[in-house]
């Protein structure tokens, strides 16, 4: 008899300390598929709900696509918003009766009321489903894992790249995992490891040291018999919640083996801490190099605006500075009053970015230019290794170029720098650019890595601080982690 798996997931990674709160409309902006939209919007996509609908079908499942949501990185998710998504996926649970649960989750997702809300959502799904039904969920690299979630879950299978390259992947060992599950109707034992440690995504490239030596100790760990599933969850750093921090999860047939594993790989971690320290550039400085001559963009990384960790997008810090020495190259701001200020004109002269937080991003800065790119209700697909075929909204468009060629990127919806293609899509070719700002911690390598000349890391304020010290963290959990506290 043909299994019947119920598809479905909720993601979002909060940033408690982001003032722009999560409502329904911010998943209906970004992503929201149900029923048979969810398998026609996410076939062939390199997502995780892509990679379960591939797998499902290579094992012979009967897919029964739920809801999958998400939002870009941002505050809180509202209550009612939390509510009404995790009781339709909830509800599908109860209404399908599935022999088996798929669950993409991001794993750092905070609620109003509900600090553990992906373990939240987990034991909703576990309680509304038949009696006994095996649930495996995907997660995010930086999910801030507790136990309650891996109580909820049978199986949960981390990302093992960041940038994130391999959702898709982790989607179809997902299905995998699960045929196993149901095949046998055994259940793996469960190792879970949590450290003191906060470290940020300026450090954490699995590709790079000194992520590079612990993710070959985890592929080590998984070469074991025994063993099945290790992952490890770097953390969200911009939550304050008491189960912030590292983690590292196990699942195999041989607990014994599993919890060694997995003690392996938290000790190749705490070995690499001091590694785990991020450098930074004064703004100064950064803007100097780009300002030096050369082929190939200098990217001007700024982590503590980073979009895709629920930072507004809209700091002025590198802006100001490139606008006083006349540096060119492009610089996204998401800025909705400016974009429709610039749009249907052939010229622009007004106060741009610094509007969500401008004690910490920087004040508005004054930009004038030609209106070269002006479009409504923007959208691409993305096409570099980010989330491959996954349609992003970048809301109403217009670029202003200055007359010493700096393009200012205004925006309706925050975008988050993980491929050129929103660059391309507004006339910009970026390997064309002298430089580059991305709002990113890491995850801007994806698009940029090959084409930049010089990547300097710069130091500015926002609530994606890599200085964590920085932050107003009010939660015992997180004083108790290093660096906060000097000691483990």
């Amino acid at each position: 008899m043909t299994a019947r798996v119920l598809i479905a997931g909720l993601w979002h990674e909060t940033n408690t300390f982001s003032p722009i709160a999560t409502d329904l409309k911010a998943f209906r902006a970004y992503q929201w598929a149900e029923g048979t939209d969810l398998a026609t919007r996410y076939a062939g996509t390199n997502t995780e709900i892509g990679g379960m609908l591939k797998g499902a079908a290579a094992v012979g499942f009967q897919a029964v696509p739920g809801l999958f949501a998400g939002a870009i990185p941002s505050g809180p998710v509202t209550a009612s918003a939390f509510e009404t998504l995790a009781g339709r996926i909830a509800d599908a649970a109860r209404r399908e009766r599935p022999d088996g649960i798929l669950l993409a989750l991001h794993g750092a997702m905070v609620a109003e009321g509900v600090p553990e809300a992906d373990a939240a959502l987990a034991r909703r799904v576990r309680d509304c489903a038949p009696a006994d039904v095996p649930i495996v969920a995907t997660y995010d690299l930086h999910a801030n894992i507790s136990q309650p979630l891996v109580d909820a879950c049978d199986l949960l299978i981390g990302y093992d790249t960041f940038p994130h390259t391999d959702m898709g992947a982790r989607g179809e060992e997902a299905a995998a995992r699960l045929a196993a599950l149901l095949a046998t109707g055994n259940r793996p034992a469960k190792v879970f490891r949590k450290l003191a440690m906060i470290t940020v995504p300026q450090t954490q490239a699995t590709a790079e040291p000194p992520m590079a030596a612990v993710m070959a100790r985890v592929a080590q760990a998984e070469a074991v018999d025994g063993v099945d599933v290790v992952s490890v969850a770097q953390g969200f750093a911009y939550a304050d919640v008491d189960h912030l921090g590292i983690a590292v999860t196990g699942f195999g047939s041989d607990p014994k083996a599993v919890t060694r594993e997995v003690a392996a790989v938290v000790d190749a971690i705490e070995t690499a801490r001091e590694q785990f320290q991020p450098v930074l550039v004064p703004v100064m400085e950064a803007v100097g190099v780009a300002a030096e001559p050369g082929t190939g963009p200098v990217v001007l990384v700024e982590p503590a605006d980073n979009v895709g960790g629920g930072a507004p997008g809209d700091g002025t810090a590198i802006l100001a500075e490139m606008v006083r020495r006349r540096v060119p190259g492009t610089i996204v701001i998401w800025d909705p009053s400016a974009a429709a200020g610039a749009r249907g004109r052939k010229r622009f002269a007004g106060p741009v970015g610094g509007r969500t937080l401008p004690d910490l991003h920087g004040a508005p800065v004054t930009v004038e230019g030609t209106v070269v790119f002006d479009e409504p209700a923007v959208r691409y697909v993305r096409d570099g290794a980010y989330m491959t075929g996954q349609q992003v909204p970048m809301g109403d468009v217009a670029v202003v170029r200055t007359d010493f060629g700096l393009n200012v990127v205004l925006t309706g919806e925050r975008v988050m720098p993980f491929d050129d293609t929103h660059l391309r899509r507004v006339g910009i070719d970026p390997a064309g650019e002298p430089a580059l700002v991305a709002k990113s911690g890491s995850a801007w390598k994806i698009a940029f890595q090959a084409i930049a000349r010089r990547a300097v890391v710069v130091d500015t304020g926002g609530v994606c601080a890599s200085l964590i010290e920085r932050l107003p963290y009010t939660r015992s959990g997180p004083r108790r982690c290093w660096p906060l506290n000097g000691v483990c």
